[in-house]
Formats: C-alpha cells, structure tokens, sequence
C-alpha cells in the first residue's frame, strides 16, 4: 500500500505539546516528559533517541494511551489530524492496534507460552474484527511478510529463537495494518546478525506499506543504519532534530556530540601495544559441554581452550547460541556434566569438592546478562551489593559493608548513589538495575571477573564509563576478566583479544586489530559486516 500525495501532506502521526507528569506515593508529581512535539509523514523513519529515564518510552505509551493510572497527560495526540487521546482510553481504544500499534522492548516475554504464536496473531484480528472469515490467511501473510518459515503458526514461543520471536512480535504488531508503528528498543537483546536482519526488515516494511516508524534506542549504529530523521531526547525534552546525516556532521547539541562520540566505531579500530606477558589466571583446555534432549544428546561446547592473565580483558564473541554462556558457566562449575580442565591461579574448577567451590567463588565472580532475572526483587539494591560481603564474611561491620556498597555504586555510574541505595528493583530502569547488578560483582574485587554482555542494556555514554570502568580495574587491580559479548566494535575497542565462537568452537582469536583487519574466518567477516555504524554514509 503507498500513500497517495494528498495521504502524504498530512502528518501520519502528530504529538503537539505533550506534557506527563507521574503521581508519587507522598503525593508529590513529577514531570517527565516537557512540552514534546514531533511529527511523522507516512513512510518515515524517525529514530528517538536518548539515554534511559529521558521519557523515550513514556512518550510513546502516551500515544497509544498505555500509562498508568498514576500518569496525568496532557497536550495532543493527531491521527491523521484526528486527537486520539482528547478523551483518554474512551476515544484512544478504537485506534490502538488498527491505526497505531507497538512492538514492544523484550521480544523474549511478548508473548503467552502456553499458546502457539499462530493462536496468539489470531486472537488479536478477532478482538479487533478484523478478517473476518480470512483470519487463517491473514496469519500465514503476516508470518510470510516478516520472513518466517510455513509452520511458524504451530510452534509455542519456547521453540523459536530470539530473532524469530522478533519477527512474530512484529507480525502481531501489523496484524491489523496500522499507519504507525512504535518500536521500543526492538533489537536490544539481539545479536548483530540477526539484529541487522530486523532493522533491514523494518526499513522494508516501512517502504513497502507506507508505514511511519518510530524507533525508540540508545544505539546510534542502529538510527543511523534505519532512519531517515533523529530527534535526541534529554530530560523529558527534545534538544534537536534533523537527518541522521546533519546531527552526525554538525550536531548543534554538545550532548548529540557526546553521544555520537560514545557509540563505538569499528572503522576506527587501531593496533594497540602488546602488554609484557603477566602469569595466566584462567586455563580452558579442552572444554566439552553436552545437553540431553528428546532427540539425543547436543554438544553446545566442542573442545574450547583459551586462557585469560592477569590484567587481561579477553571478550568471547559470537552470536546468540553459540556457546558462550555456557562456557562461562562451566568456568563456574555451574554445569556438573562439563568435561574437559579448568583452572583459575594454577586451582582445578571442573569436579571439586563444595567448600573449594566456596572457595573459588570468593575469587571469580559473574556478572550475568539480565538484570531483570538477576536480581531478586525482595532486596533493595544495599541488601543485592552487601550480598557477597556476607556470604564470604569479607566485611563482618554494618557501616562499612554501606560504605562499600555506596562506593561500589558510585564507580558504575550511579551518582548519587544514597538515591539509590534503598531502591527496589522495579524503581529502576533497565540499564539502572544492570549497574547494580556489576557493582554487586565488583564489591568483592575478585581475581576474575565472567561478565555475560555487561553492558548490553546501558546507554552509550553510561556504557563507555562502565568499560572504562573494566578496563581500569583490570589495570589498577591486575583482574582478569572475560567478557562475553555479541558487540564486535565494543569488544575491539576495550578488549585485549578477541575469541570468536561459533556453533560451540572456536574459529579464530586474535588481537582486535587482527580479527577486525585480517579476519582469517568468513564468519568473522559476516560479524563484521553486520555491526551498524554510527557514520551514515557507512551505515547502509
């Protein structure tokens, strides 16, 4: 469907003057999102872009009139010159789905496990009444539309991997064929291959059904790969707006500069110094791990060997599925069927007794990807980072395991940090909760530290103090640490050597400038290929 040239004077989506304030329990409001305005033509792609707690995502909730009963909202929401949300939910429910739908951050828990995607596209044309007595069709032209195999209709969520479940997500988002489409962070939990894959996908439907796209990150690879326009969003407010191409060139912000000049470029990656030898803290040799399963027995690791020294960052690279948590989680002796030698300061890890793993433990801590899932959600962020000062009797006195705590705090970011200290979980922001999630790693100062994509829900700025972070530690206190990571430029611009795995082994290693410059492996090549840059005129 192309929009006619009289569809195409008029905005598909217009917001004028939006104001949200939030109610807090004492009573007290808070305005978060200030006088925002933004318009979209039918076929555009505007990329919204700022760091976590600016109102991205508020504002977008807004249009579609999914705040909470706590938000006031005030200013205009135009559908095609029509405002949707004049009368609240009243006179924005005809419209949401049919006119604007979202695709939402977290493909992962989209959708209801315990039915088949196919019933779950069905369900949403039948409560909208749209196709109807064609809604098996529609189905199956949807799953075709984003690229999904025959027979997508008829598998539960667990059986599809994470790229699929994006595509059905965006699938479901279209069922109704809505003129607007919100996409909150859709390919945050994504490798870069598959992460290319969508955005290609979303620029294709964008062109081919005249659809208006806004695409809420804090990637600027990712605007600049898919967007024709940005709008960079500080504090509730918009501080510019304009082409990709004008705000990469000659931002008129210093804050668009200092994004801009966060988000890493694998272009510009150089030879760096080769340290003197330091004594080898990690020894991998041999690595195996298997999983039974209904059709036998699959290898995820296959003969891994590597080793990490003291002072070293050494990023484990490759796509989701490969391997690499599950290296790292026999590193931990989290995996009892893991075979093969594993040894941190000379100390075996594979098949040791409890109290030597206690042991172990005190040395090697791990910093896991999903903050969502790793932090319990009982403890307030004191009682997550006093934690291990506990279990491992590091600090016996109240006061300082505080102290200790609002230090560790302090050194990911999280400034104040008595603002945070008593927080709960679900008062944090995603990339909120990952900082604490390092800090409670961090607190013990292990030998070694097995971080599992540390830094893949941060802004780009916060993401650059948390590695630098890393790679100070790894310098002032001589840690080991081993990262995994699907970011190829972030792994080559901070780390020392570069491993890259693929379907559970190793297919070469290198320094950064060896694997980026002279890759030896097409894989690695087509890793390369797929990293979004933040130069437009690189990004296509």
């Amino acid at each position: 469907m192309t929009p006619t040239s009289t569809d195409a004077a008029r905005p598909a989506l217009e917001i004028r003057d939006l104001r949200i304030w939030f109610r807090t329990d004492d009573g007290a409001e808070n305005e978060t999102v200030k006088g925002l305005s933004l318009s979209l033509a039918p076929g555009e792609r505007l990329g919204l872009v700022g760091e976590s707690g600016c109102g991205k995502t508020t504002t977008i909730l807004a249009a579609l009139g999914l705040l909470p009963a706590n938000a006031t909202v005030s200013g205009h929401v135009l559908l095609d010159g029509v405002d949707i949300i004049a009368g609240g939910d009243r006179t924005v429910r005809p419209h949401r789905w049919t006119d604007i739908a979202m695709v939402f951050q977290g493909a992962m828990s989209a959708f209801n496990p315990v039915h088949t995607v196919g019933w779950q596209i069905l369900e949403a044309l039948r409560v909208h009444r749209r196709f109807v007595g064609e809604e098996d069709a529609r189905v199956r032209e949807l799953l075709d539309l984003v690229g999904l195999p025959e027979g997508t209709e008829q598998r539960f969520p667990h059986e599809l991997s994470g790229g699929m479940k994006q595509r059905a997500v965006i699938a479901m988002a279209l069922a109704c064929e809505p003129k607007v489409l919100l996409a909150d962070e859709p390919t945050t939990a994504l490798d870069v291959v598959v992460q290319d894959q969508i955005l290609r996908l979303l620029v294709e439907l964008s062109e081919r059904l005249g659809l208006a796209l806004i695409l809420v990150t804090h990637d600027l690879g990712v605007v600049a790969q898919s967007c024709t326009r940005a709008a960079v969003m500080r504090d509730g407010e918009i501080l510019e707006e304009g082409t990709v191409e004008q705000l990469y060139r000659a931002p008129a912000h210093p804050y668009t500069r200092t994004l801009f000049e966060s988000t890493p470029d694998i272009a510009q990656v150089a030879a760096k110094p080769i340290p003197d030898p330091s004594p080898v803290l990690l020894a991998v040799e041999g690595l195996s791990v298997e999983y039974a399963g209904r059709g036998g027995t699959r290898r995820a690791v296959s003969d891994v060997s590597f080793e990490v020294a003291e002072g070293e960052l050494v990023a484990l690279v490759g796509q989701s599925g490969c391997g690499k948590t599950t290296t790292l989680q026999a590193i931990m002796g989290m995996l009892p069927g893991a075979t093969g030698s594993v040894s941190v300061d000379g100390a075996p890890a594979l098949g040791i007794r409890r109290a030597d793993r206690r042991r172990l433990r005190e040395r090697v801590q791990m910093i896991f990807q999903d903050p969502y899932e790793s932090l319990d959600v009982r403890f307030t962020v004191a009682d997550t980072i006093e934690e291990p000062l506990l279990v491992f009797r590091a600090c016996r006195d109240r006061a300082e395991r505080r102290e200790r705590a609002l230090a560790a705090l302090e050194a990911v970011g999280l400034s104040p940090a008595e603002q945070f200290i008593d927080r709960y979980p679900h008062q944090l922001s995603g990339g909120q909760r990952q900082r604490v999630a390092i800090a409670a790693g961090l607190v013990l100062r292990p030998a070694l530290l097995l971080a599992d994509e540390p830094v893949s829900m941060l802004d780009v700025s916060v993401r650059t103090g948390v590695l630098r972070l890393l790679a100070e530690l790894k310098e002032r206190e001589r840690m080991g640490i081993l990262m995994i990571t699907h970011d190829l430029s972030t792994a080559a611009e901070y780390a020392d050597r570069i491993i890259v795995m693929r379907d559970g082994g190793i297919v070469e290693s290198g320094t950064p400038d060896e694997v980026v410059h002279r890759p030896r492996d097409p894989y690695t090549r087509l890793l390369i290929d797929s990293i979004p840059s933040p130069d437009p005129a690189r990004a296509a």
